[in-house]
């Protein structure tokens, strides 16, 4: 009985992981939703307002069709337009694929703790009919 307590304890807190993991995938998810839809509407030689935070918008004119991808800490790669929306769709794509095994993985998960549950309520109500006898 103590390894299925044990094991419940686990589970629900791999659940807690895999939640707080397709919480951070989500963000992510909408944060280049909100690129590519401003990407998507900038048009070169025209003023735009670029976002730069939370409710905070820089009025810019932009000069060129290109864009500077981060590709890893303090490397940044430039790219067109078209070719930085693409670049994101992908993100996106591979992000979706990561929250949807995420979510799978969650489905499995509760199913094996409901089941786990229920095998501690019989044994626990099995020794409590022990007891009386």
């Amino acid at each position: 009985m103590n390894e299925k307590i044990l094991a419940l304890e686990m589970y629900s807190k791999q659940i807690e992981a895999i939640q707080k993991e397709i919480a951070s995938v989500r963000v992510l998810k909408n944060e280049i939703n909100k690129a590519i839809e401003t990407l998507s509407n900038v048009k070169v030689d025209e003023e735009t307002l670029i976002p730069v935070g939370p409710g905070v918008y820089l009025k810019a004119k932009v000069i060129d069709d290109k864009a500077l991808l981060g590709v890893k800490s303090d490397i940044y790669i430039e790219k067109s337009l078209s070719e930085s929306i693409e670049d994101l769709k992908k993100s996106y794509e591979e992000l979706d694929n990561v929250e949807k095994e995420g979510l799978k993985r969650l489905n499995e998960l509760s199913k094996v703790i409901a089941e786990l549950k229920e095998e501690l309520q019989k044994e626990a109500e099995k020794m409590e009919k022990e007891k009386k006898d």
